[in-house]
């Protein structure tokens, strides 16, 4: 059982919790073969429901004052960390049980729960003897890396601030995200997801500023941050993707998506490097490449990673006129609960007016310039495709929708 809480963990820490499924964990965990997966999966559901219990017993006696609780929620195989609020000195005191309770982040402290977060699940390593059983000597390992708690609290910061970047046009949450990755940063300087982190963001904001000077300059430091994470670990898929990003700022399309592959190759199923390779290769004008990789990532990942690879999928059909296929795309990532923000907005407006559904296009354009009337998300796609007739067939089809820009 062990050996199963730590893959789900490791997994969900380096960033690949959406890909845990019970054939997953038959396959790398109990090394079944792919023709016993079908049958073992009781196997894998029925030790899912003992580490519950195991997990409940611990934090109900000896891991009653851990600062974090790891559930493994029932129907799934994600493990979800709760940090639990630490009394204050000055103020009231509680209960082992009420502070047991007390499992939410703080209102307002999002930074310092992950940073306890991170110490909390350090600690957890030293507690594992509540786990030891008959046979379990050889396997009585820590469920996380073997690691410095430091190096613990960045690995986690990066991971909140990447799940931050997209929706990719909000500047708000850029900027959230990148005090976040500057925290990573300064937590644990040698670890590459920081600067990795960083480095896209700043990347992303040199795309979407109008400002030349100021885009230069966030693209500078998006290049320094991409070669420190490399020079950190040149293997890291993260950071081979954050240069790849970099070099697609810059306007280097081939070396971008030669990059892009490489981090591809070292981590084929790490959705995050998926997310940018999928875009740069969108805007690189490789639509049948993007619908063919969505399409098999979309069988594998939900929430938001998914979002992105439907929305990018959904645009690749834009371009390649299957302007249906490309409005149904859209409408399900919305209906799964992806933001309906400018950009598939554009797209669906452009789509049905190509379609002569003239009426649903103005309905499109009314929603576009009440929510969102200063993006003019036409400049923006003109900076970033490659051959600038894909930005000027969706800026034609807003046109035509009677979309008017200030």
């Amino acid at each position: 059982m062990l050996g199963f809480l730590r893959y789900v963990v490791e997994e969900e820490l380096q960033g690949r919790g959406d890909l845990i499924r019970a054939k997953s964990i038959a396959l790398d965990v109990y090394g079944y073969e792919p023709d016993e997966i079908e049958r073992r999966e009781s196997v894998v559901r029925v030790d899912a429901g003992r580490i519950r219990r195991k997990l409940e017993e611990y934090y109900e006696g000896e891991g009653l004052d851990a600062l974090v609780r790891i559930d493994l929620p029932k129907g799934r195989y994600i493990p979800v960390f709760h940090s639990v609020q630490v009394s204050i000195p000055g103020e009231d005191s509680t209960t082992g049980a009420d502070r047991k309770r007390r499992k939410h982040l703080p209102p307002g402290g999002a930074l310092v729960g992950i940073a306890l977060l991170a110490i909390g699940i350090w600690q957890y390593q030293s507690r594992l003897s509540s786990f030891r059983g008959a046979g379990d000597e050889a396997v009585l390992r820590t469920v996380l890396f073997d690691t410095s708690p430091q190096r613990l609290q960045s690995v986690n910061l990066a991971k909140q601030g990447r799940d931050l970047i997209f929706p990719a046009i909000n500047p708000d949450r850029l900027q959230a995200a990148l005090l976040i990755f500057e925290s990573a940063m300064q937590i644990d300087e040698t670890y590459e997801g920081g600067y990795a982190g960083a480095s896209q963001v700043q990347g992303l904001m040199s795309l979407l500023t109008a400002d030349k000077a100021k885009s230069e300059s966030l693209l500078g430091q998006s290049k320094s941050l991409s070669k420190m994470a490399l020079d950190r670990s040149p293997t890291s898929a993260w950071a081979i993707s954050a240069r790849a990003w970099a070099e697609f700022a810059s306007g280097n399309y081939d070396e971008a998506m030669s990059w892009s592959d490489k981090a591809r190759q070292i981590d084929p199923l790490n959705p995050h490097v998926l997310e940018f390779n999928a875009l740069i290769f969108l805007y690189s004008g490789e639509f049948e490449r993007v619908i063919n990789d969505t399409s098999q990532m979309l069988t594998q990942t939900d929430g938001d990673a998914g979002f992105v690879f439907r929305n990018a999928r959904a645009a690749s059909y834009f371009h390649m006129e299957d302007y249906l296929k490309s409005i149904k795309d859209f409408e399900v990532a919305i209906a799964k609960g992806a933001p309906m923000g400018p950009v598939p907005v554009a797209y669906m407006m452009a789509a049905n007016q190509y379609l002569g559904q003239e009426g649903r296009a103005s309905e499109l354009v009314r929603k576009y310039e009440t929510n969102w009337p200063n993006q003019r998300v036409d400049l923006l796609f003109s900076r970033l495709f490659e051959n600038p007739e894909f930005s000027e067939q969706l800026a034609k089809g807003m046109y035509a929708a009677g979309w008017n820009p200030n």
